[in-house]
């Protein structure tokens, strides 16, 4: 019932053991901040980009290999830090997001970056 709370603006769940963001997390559709670092997510979910409003998404220390395409909707994003993480690409689209601001990356598993 948590994501039906949909006038939610920010959402800090850090430290927890949480394996996955539910695809519920669409319906936070006012949602500007999002701290779900040192978690155990793997994913996030598609739908993500329904988060229009998302200004800053902390999701260090996770073990995330991958975005999902619809995360380069979020063209609200100033702020991202996948710190620590597996990431092994970043979506081929990334450079849409042309308000972000900070990009931390530190710690990874990528090889090759897209043309931002």
């Amino acid at each position: 019932q948590l994501f039906n709370c949909q006038a939610l603006r920010k959402l800090s769940i850090p430290d927890n053991d949480l394996s996955n963001l539910p695809t519920t997390i669409a319906s936070l559709v006012n949602l500007k901040e999002l701290d779900i670092s040192k978690n155990g997510v793997q994913e996030f979910p598609e739908n993500i980009k329904c988060c229009k409003c998302l200004t800053i998404i902390e999701a260090s220390v996770n073990p995330i290999s991958k975005l999902p395409d619809g995360f380069t909707q979020l063209l609200n994003l100033t702020q991202l830090y996948l710190n620590d993480a597996f990431l092994e690409f970043l979506p081929a689209n990334f450079g849409r997001l042309v308000k972000l601001r900070i990009l931390e990356l530190r710690e990874n598993h990528l090889k090759t970056l897209p043309n931002i």
